[in-house]
């Protein structure tokens, strides 16, 4: 890099625990070599030692607290697999809501098998957000790509402490919304509809982002993110089609405590419930070219974001509609993947994990 180029600055919005966010901060370097990619790590609301009868909404904050800084040496220690250093994880609080049982979280897979626990709890990794925030403003206007693979916490609480950062931003790459075109399985069994994860954790969030941003905005839906061809039966068949090397040995193991514990007893009853680097959407959105070979994106409009509390039962969804106008928007969506989208898909995959 001379002098008279500017390294790249990417502002990285990931979650706990899923291994998605791991895909997604992998792919982001993978992908941008020599981009400096800001890690903002937004908490999942859990109880530590909950009963399946436990309400969602009966989680605490210092168990939140605790998981979240236990997930931050988590980011840095599984990245370290892939030559991926991430010196500081800045804090992105913690989502409002879930949609997940408390107890799910806390059995198998959400060990720390690769990290000391003492440690982790006893120690935080979460960086301030002030300081993310300074290093933002430092760059110049229109600069800095954001890709979000979680609710929308995180840059909603940065916007809400320095509304002048989003001058910064360049654009935003979200895996979020859904057109309510696929079936989700909720872990009661009930279908979910137009409900979408990270939409549900921050209805607020949402609303504030989607339609307070005037940066050009490209939501990757769960439409394309759940189809099957893109789909593994468990963690061993997504372990095959992963070249083979200590990082993908240490992805596998995730996986293979995730699939046991979230994939497998819905898939029990519904054989189409596969495992779906669902986060990672939001790093090949990013780049042009990935977006265009794998994904249809159309311009669309978005009428409504449910967030208020007479709309709790709107809450999770994105009301959008195609453009007819696509000079009349900045906001874009995907609807499907192209007709080789799939095969370009798991041959990304391959090259991001070598």
């Amino acid at each position: 890099m001379t002098d008279t180029q500017q390294q790249q600055h990417i502002l990285a919005f990931v979650d706990a625990p899923d291994p998605d966010n791991f895909a997604q901060l992998i792919a982001l370097h993978k992908l941008n070599p020599g981009a400096a990619v800001h890690v903002c790590l937004t908490g999942r609301p859990v109880r530590f030692n909950a009963s399946k009868e436990h309400a969602l909404w009966e989680w605490d904050g210092a168990s939140s607290r605790m998981a979240q800084e236990a997930s931050a040496m988590r980011i840095k220690n599984f990245l370290r697999h892939f030559g991926v250093t991430v010196s500081r994880v800045f804090d992105g609080g913690i989502a409002p809501r879930t949609l997940v049982p408390h107890h799910i979280h806390f059995a198998e897979y959400y060990k720390f098998f690769d990290v000391d626990p003492l440690a982790a709890l006893r120690h935080s990794e979460l960086e301030p957000q002030e300081e993310l925030i300074k290093i933002i403003m430092s760059q110049p206007e229109g600069s800095i790509p954001v890709a979000v693979g979680g609710p929308m916490t995180g840059l909603h609480q940065l916007i809400v402490r320095c509304p002048e950062i989003i001058s910064r931003f360049k654009e935003l790459h979200a895996m979020f919304a859904t057109w309510g075109n696929v079936t989700l399985m909720q872990f009661d069994d009930k279908p979910r509809g137009a409900v979408q994860f990270n939409v549900a954790c921050d209805p607020q969030g949402a609303h504030a982002v989607l339609k307070g941003l005037d940066c050009p905005i490209y939501l990757m839906p769960t439409e394309v993110t759940r189809v099957k061809d893109i789909g593994f039966e468990n963690a061993q068949k997504l372990r095959e089609a992963l070249p083979d090397n200590a990082g993908t040995k240490a992805l596998y193991h995730l996986y293979a405590l995730w699939y046991d514990a979230a994939v497998r007893p819905r898939q029990q009853k519904n054989p189409d419930e596969l495992i779906y680097i669902h986060d990672l959407v939001a790093a090949l959105s990013l780049d042009a070219e990935l977006r265009k070979a794998i994904y249809t994106v159309v311009p669309v409009e978005i009428t409504s974001v449910p967030h208020l509390p007479n709309e709790a039962a709107g809450w999770g969804t994105v009301l959008m509609k195609q453009a007819q106008d696509p000079t009349t928007t900045k906001i874009f969506a995907a609807t499907s993947l192209t007709e080789g989208g799939a095969a370009k898909y798991l041959e990304t995959l391959k090259r991001i994990f070598a």
